[in-house]
């Protein structure tokens, strides 16, 4: 019997592993990803062929290779081939044929069309032909919002929370919305305003928002009525940022980017903009303008702690002024305190006073005779919280407060303390509030660890769940979480290689390496001086692009009994001389019978507070996720606790029932009791 329920086990789990080996999508990032391109040589070789070279702000752009095939010559006038200058991707808006540059280079330097080419391009064409169909079928069953009649229009807006105005309709006339007004398709156009994509919104469900189409190549656009100015765009990061501006009437292109990402192949929609305004979140902001080319980038930065359009308009702020006033980039090795005047000004004004109240003492005489004056509440400290904060992990989000871009984290602590686990689901909190993240796991396979995540994610074993896995796997797929595809020993300049790709491609804020001493592998005696070159990439890394970092490392080996400290990550002291946030978990299970595991904050450079957050580990959930508090805070416990111990109600009632006498029992035994102990007391006085 116990064999058969062996057996059956087995092929639970090896069947789990298969379901989480065959998720799609899971964004694995390796070298065959990384193009390997200098723009001379494109730009050598395409004029060699014969092909007249333009240099645009991101983009080469040249006659599309395949549209001149074409015997019709009015597709070969309107055909254009953009070359992103830094990854070499190709996309052209006519044929919609895109690719790696070595398909492209392949093109150019053969007459005849390969196989294997001929196929991808059939292939981009019958994705196009799908995706017209999808959006004609979504036309045939929506209807325009302009046709919709007024009282329609504002309990629609009402409905999203949109802004109204008199020519809101007129911005968002191409916005299809559903028979029952609870879905907007926004379409995304491409550089020759050619429907490429759509952006689906559901009432109640604004953040998850979907988007669908051609590789995400083309944008969502507008202008007000009456704005013929074509050569400036606002760029915002969300629908109400562009209602409030086009309400007032504020020149140029308005442009919706979701969640302030930008990926490259939405570069050449915006190639022919000479200014672009920036104006969302300081952080996510800088990252975007560095694809768009700095010098046409101007920022709108947070007046007042008023980071957003919708907030300066809400304020009664003159948005006009405001992108008149747009300040440009400056370069990021030479600055002065003019420049750095604003980012000052913006880190004051977004810190949030929290307040820890605690229980300064409880007067147990004064609880009996008056309960009023029982507990004294006095304020300990203030904390300044400045960043994303863990949701799960609270308490350390009031030590650390928060968790900042372009700052290098380290994490340590013994073989086997759950390092890995912990550092998966410090990251899945974060990803879940939208902060991607790049996991470089040279220790555990990638698959390994995105079933870890994965069963985080769900709050469940999934091996008794297994057919909730679909659902939770599609769900967890959203999530803004890449993986590099390495293992084991790598170099240095083979992970930065791909760390810097990556961060391009997909406007990385989070890089997770688990753990160092993997990366390097075992080594010659050289290991400490190769382990102090990685920790200074990475360092100059998160500084220069604004990236934060977080290093997994193993410690010294140290005694059993004696408590890990910044000295006792493995090497030399470069590590914590680096980092600005050193974590330690330390483990004491092992060497006290009550022994507990709490995360130790041994550095904090941002404000200098230090101190432990303890660890419940669950193990259904592989999660450290603090338990939430009962509706009864633990003051109203002890207060109770206190009143049941020691109250001593003298009153005499006559009893009236069996209940009565009970009690009455009882307060006579808690009587009885209370003088037994007061005569212990007087006896053993008497001993003395």
């Amino acid at each position: 019997m116990y064999h058969i329920f062996r057996i059956n086990k087995l092929r639970r789990y090896k069947r789990l592993i298969y379901l989480i080996s065959d998720v799609k999508d899971i964004h694995n990032i390796g070298l065959n990803d990384i193009p390997k391109v200098e723009v001379a040589d494109i730009r050598k070789l395409l004029r060699q062929k014969g092909f007249a070279v333009q240099d645009g702000f991101t983009s080469i752009t040249t006659k599309c290779i395949i549209c001149s095939e074409e015997k019709i010559e009015s597709k070969k006038n309107e055909s254009k081939l953009y070359v992103n200058k830094t990854t070499g991707y190709f996309l052209c808006p006519k044929c919609n044929n895109h690719g790696h540059w070595s398909i492209l280079e392949r093109l150019v330097k053969k007459s005849k069309i390969e196989g294997s080419i001929k196929d991808h391009i059939e292939t981009t064409q019958q994705k196009l032909e799908a995706f017209n169909k999808d959006w004609q079928s979504i036309s045939n069953e929506t209807t325009s919002l302009i046709d919709l009649n007024e009282a329609d229009t504002i309990n629609l807006f009402r409905l999203f929370e949109f802004p109204h105005h008199p020519d809101a309709t007129k911005v968002l006339s191409e916005v299809r919305v559903t028979t029952d007004h609870t879905i907007l398709y926004f379409p995304l156009k491409n550089s020759l305003e050619n429907i490429v994509g759509y952006r689906k919104i559901q009432a109640g469900r604004e953040d998850e928002v979907e988007n669908v189409g051609l590789h995400m190549a083309g944008l969502f656009h507008c202008r007000a009525p009456k704005v013929t100015r074509t050569d400036q765009a606002i760029l915002v990061p969300t629908v109400q940022d562009v209602l409030h501006l086009s309400a007032s009437k504020v020149p140029g292109t308005l442009i919706w980017l979701t969640n302030c990402s930008l990926p490259p192949v939405l570069l050449p929609c915006l190639e022919h903009y000479q200014k672009l305004c920036l104006w969302g979140d300081w952080d996510n902001m800088r990252s975007v303008a560095e694809k768009l080319g700095e010098e046409r980038c101007r920022f709108v930065r947070p007046t007042d702690g008023l980071v957003t359009a919708t907030e300066a308009a809400n304020a009664n702020l003159s948005l006009k002024t405001l992108i008149s006033e747009a300040k440009p980039a400056t370069h990021r090795s030479i600055t002065t305190f003019a420049s750095l005047r604003d980012d000052v000004y913006a880190e004051l004004t977004n810190i949030e006073k929290v307040i820890d109240y605690r229980l300064w003492a409880i007067d147990y005489r004064l609880l009996i005779t008056k309960l009023g004056s029982v507990v004294n509440w006095v304020p300990m400290r203030l904390s300044n919280v400045r960043g994303v904060k863990w949701r799960r992990f609270p308490a350390l989000t009031k030590l650390l407060g928060g968790h900042r871009r372009g700052e290098l984290t380290v994490l340590t602590g013994p073989t086997g303390c759950g390092k890995t686990t912990l550092c998966a689901e410090m990251s899945l909190d974060l990803a879940l509030q939208g902060v991607t993240t790049l996991w470089g796991s040279f220790e555990i396979r990638n698959s390994r660890l995105a079933r870890t995540m994965l069963q985080q994610f769900a709050g469940l074993p999934l091996e008794q769940n297994l057919q909730d896995f679909p659902k939770f796997a599609d769900d967890f797929q959203k999530l803004p979480i890449f993986y590099l595809a390495f293992h084991g020993q790598q170099s240095i300049k083979v992970v930065m290689e791909a760390v810097e790709h990556a961060r391009y491609m997909h406007d990385i804020c989070h890089v997770v390496i688990d753990n160092v001493q993997f990366m390097l592998g075992l080594g010659d005696e050289d290991r400490y001086l190769r382990q102090d070159a990685v920790i200074a990439a990475f360092r100059t890394f998160a500084t220069a692009r604004h990236c934060h970092v977080t290093l997994v490392m193993h410690p010294r080996k140290e005694r059993d009994s004696e408590d890990l400290s910044t000295s006792s990550i493995f090497g030399s002291a470069k590590a914590s001389q680096e980092a600005d946030n050193v974590l330690i978990i330390q483990d004491k299970r092992l060497t006290a019978v009550r022994g507990k595991k709490y995360l130790q904050v041994a550095k904090n450079r941002y404000s200098g507070d230090l101190g432990i957050v303890p660890l419940d580990f669950d193990k259904d959930a592989l999660s450290y996720q603090a338990k939430k508090k009962s509706k009864r805070d633990d003051t109203d416990k002890l207060l109770d606790q206190c009143i049941e111990e020691f109250t001593l109600d003298k009153t005499e009632t006559k009893p009236k029932n069996n209940t009565s006498k009970s009690n009455k029992n009882q307060k006579n035994r808690i009587q009885d009791d209370a003088d037994s102990f007061l005569s212990d007391i007087l006896n053993l006085n008497r001993t003395r």
